[in-house]
């Protein structure tokens, strides 16, 4: 359908939109959050230390989330489809290239520089589409779309331990190029402008940002971002610690995706029964059990259990993030106003990682990332329940 002929906001065709987020959420975070099965290979390769290569996932994450306003801007603006194609493009020339580099400062601009920008065209405008194509049942379309993110977990963390094992971590790199870029642009094809689409009114955003409402979610996502992202970094050579294997400790990143998908989906469905708030504060409560659960395990079983609690407060986080969002400012600008949101990731990236592979490097003990992810998610749980409902901008 061309884009001079877009139908209404709730029409089938924003399921198409919905399926598009979807790959791209699942391609994108798929490949980025598997970074913790790369961690030990590279680290080996290239003689760094836990450090060193937990900067590397910071480098990612941190400039997705930072780039994340610019890209929402521009697909506000110009749509989401150019977005994204430039994003299925840079991922995948970045995975290829980044196996043929033999020297680490070029993987940090290659593949930290190439997966991070690729992702910060993706993610954020797909998003944002998705909430502008619905009204009555945006919860679902999104919590649909944002469930992406835990199936490409669930399905890339594995697929990466195995094809680590046979054709080496420069092997799977050249894999995973071809195959993300081209399924990120079965994305882009997927998407079109969102219905009703003007001029964005950038003092209005602006606003927005600077009320107490805008201030409190930030906080709250990027604590809830530190507990997460120091769970992916450092899960495996937490389990590795204790005796677990490479694909077994790999295979907790995929339950994490796993029950995300649960958290997405379940939570948020709830929310239409108990309230949207209410579920997200629950959200952050699960994430906080999880953690708290990491801290006493001592045996794989225990881990597994630690990544479904963990991933259903992270999943629900995530998928209601963007609708409480919208719930709270409106759905005009979404796209910049996420990216801007989602700037505390970006934040907890540069914060978490670095410095439980710092304390690890010092003490040589793994469970300094449980202890950061323990208070990390307590002090998120104290900001979220000081959330109000309702239009903060009005």
């Amino acid at each position: 359908m061309a884009d001079n002929m877009r139908p209404e906001v709730d029409s089938p065709r924003g399921w198409l939109v919905v399926a598009g987020a979807f790959v791209g959420a699942f391609v994108s975070f798929g490949v980025t959050y598997t970074f913790g099965v790369f961690l030990k290979p590279m680290s080996v390769e290239f003689h760094v230390d836990h450090a060193t290569m937990s900067v590397l996932f910071s480098v990612i994450s941190g400039i997705t989330f930072f780039l994340a306003p610019f890209t929402g801007e521009l697909a506000d603006s110009h749509g989401p489809r150019p977005v994204i194609a430039a994003g299925a493009v840079l991922m995948g020339v970045a995975l290829i290239v980044t196996a043929h580099v033999h020297r680490f400062p070029l993987v940090v601009l290659v593949y930290g520089g190439g997966l991070g920008g690729a992702a910060a065209c993706i993610y954020v405008p797909g998003v944002a589409a998705v909430g502008e194509w619905f009204k009555k049942r945006r919860d679902l379309a999104l919590g649909l779309a944002i469930s992406g993110i835990g199936c490409g977990t669930l399905v890339a963390a594995p697929v990466s331990a195995i094809l680590i094992e046979r054709y080496g971590w420069r092997g799977a790199f050249v894999i995973f190029g071809w195959a993300s870029g081209a399924l990120l642009l079965m994305s882009a094809a997927l998407m079109a402008r969102p219905p009703e689409m003007g001029e964005r009114a950038k003092p209005e955003i602006g606003h927005k940002v600077r009320t107490s409402e805008f201030a409190l979610l930030y906080a709250s996502l990027l604590c809830a971002g530190i507990a997460i992202y120091l769970a992916f970094v450092f899960i495996p050579d937490y389990a590795a610690d204790i005796g677990v294997g490479r694909v077994a400790g790999a295979a907790l990143i995929g339950y994490i995706g796993a029950a995300s998908v649960v958290g997405r989906l379940g939570l948020d469905a709830l929310a239409a029964r108990f309230g949207l708030l209410r579920m997200y504060h629950a959200a952050f409560f699960i994430l906080l059990l999880g953690n708290v659960v990491w801290f006493a395990a001592h045996s794989y079983a225990v881990l597994v259990v630690f990544g479904v609690v963990m991933g259903v407060g992270y999943g629900g986080i995530a998928a209601m993030a963007p609708a409480v969002a919208a719930d709270l400012f409106g759905v005009e600008g979404l796209g910049e106003l996420l990216g801007i949101l989602f700037t505390g990731f970006g934040v907890a990236c540069l914060v978490g990682p670095p410095l439980g592979g710092t304390l690890i490097d010092y003490t040589h003990d793994f469970k300094w990332p449980v202890f950061l992810a323990v208070a990390a998610s307590l002090l998120g749980v104290g900001l979220v329940l000081r959330l109000s409902g309702g239009k903060a901008a009005e």
